[in-house]
């Protein structure tokens, strides 16, 4: 569910774990952002809040890359962390171009949340140069590493030559619909119904979750022979948004396609019971909060190689994994579940087996709180 290592230690005066916690979280955007990243961070606030810990929220704008870099020779940021009289800063990686000199200004210890390392997502060349040397920069500069899967962390190992901070792995969690009670005698009923494939991906609409890979395989099968449902913002790539219309347009799916925009709570909990599995096959994940909540209703998920998929999907039992990009390989595993219905049935069963094995939003929490109380219990004890 979790793990956590603790090496070495901090300066003094870190955490006596004797009074709350006065604890700065520091992200890019808006906390109520919608994306599992930001889940994550709100999960982690209300559960830090409840443990009678302080904690107060610094936002950055959302700028462009290069921009954001210029902020490391402001003083405006390192201000609002002095006034905000902290213990210690949990950074949201994603600032990290906007702090990967700052943070040496900083005189409290510093830990970054890793949602995801831009560099070993897929850029030009000399994009995934400059991310490479930028990141590599900024987690020298932290005291510590959260990261939200094993392939997160192996990638931050990666770019620090094998050497890492203290550090833990805290999952993200996909038990967010508590009053969910699937129904097994549905879940079968819904498997073995003929007629079209009911498929479900959710995710924003932006080029990195692939809606496009996946409508490329559509056209492969007969359009009597799927629906297709997206759950996800439509605004934040609007080019991108207005290729996918006309993708589909010309395709010939538009009766077999719906864009349902932003769905949360109770209607999204309803889409995935209505629907026969989740598909969301992303350039990369660095973890896919949503192929855990989808397993929570019996969907079966096909995401990709890249990434940390592979740390929930196994292939061939609850879900499949394709190459990013492989729409050939994607459309092969459609027209067998379209087909083989005894075979979906089996997978929908796997899927549902597999969900209670997954941590808990608490489970996770608690292993961050445990790490950062972990620091001040070593330094008590004389270690």
């Amino acid at each position: 569910m979790g793990e956590c290592q603790l090496l070495g230690r901090l300066p003094q005066g870190i955490l006596k774990g004797r009074r709350p916690m006065r604890i700065g979280l520091l992200m890019v955007g808006d906390l109520e952002s919608i994306s599992g990243g930001y889940l994550y961070n709100r999960k982690l606030l209300a559960y830090l809040q409840r443990m009678g810990d302080e904690v107060v929220v610094i936002s950055l704008p959302r700028r462009a890359y290069w921009r954001q870099l210029a902020d490391n020779f402001g003083n405006a940021c390192l201000q609002r962390i002095a006034a905000a009289n902290l213990d210690i800063l949990i950074e949201d990686a994603m600032a990290h171009p906007a702090l990967f000199l700052l943070n040496r200004r900083i005189n409290i210890p510093v830990l970054t949340l890793v949602h995801l390392l831009t560099s070993f997502e897929r850029h030009a060349c000399y994009g995934g140069w400059l991310y490479r040397i930028v990141e590599r920069r900024y987690l020298k500069s932290v005291s510590g590493i959260i990261a939200n899967s094993q392939t997160t962390l192996a990638q931050a190992r990666q770019l620090l030559d094998g050497r890492l901070p203290p550090h833990c792995v805290a999952v993200p969690a996909g038990d967010n619909f508590p009053d969910a009670m699937p129904d097994v005698e549905c879940i079968r009923r819904r498997a073995l119904k003929p007629g079209p494939l009911n498929i479900l991906l959710v995710g924003n609409v932006i080029h990195r979750k692939g809606l496009h890979v996946l409508i490329q395989a559509l056209m492969q099968l007969a359009p009597e022979d799927f629906r297709l449902t997206v759950a996800g913002r439509l605004d934040m790539e609007p080019g991108y948004v207005a290729y996918i219309e006309n993708l589909i347009r010309a395709s010939g799916l538009r009766g077999r396609v719906s864009l349902k925009g932003v769905v949360r709570g109770r209607i999204l909990a309803d889409l995935y019971e209505q629907h026969d599995l989740m598909v969301l096959p992303s350039a990369y994940e660095s973890f896919g909060i949503v192929y855990v909540e989808a397993q929570q209703f019996g969907l079966p998920v096909i995401g990709t190689t890249a990434g940390a998929a592979r740390e929930i999907i196994r292939h061939g039992d609850n879900g499949y994994l394709v190459e990013p990009a492989d729409a050939d390989g994607l459309a092969d595993h459609l027209q067998t579940l379209q087909r083989d219905r005894q075979l979906l049935l089996v997978m929908s069963e796997n899927a549902l087996a597999a969900y209670p094995a997954y941590a808990c939003w608490d489970d996770s929490c608690r292993v961050i709180r445990q790490y950062l109380l972990g620091y001040g219990r070593r330094e008590d004890d004389g270690a």
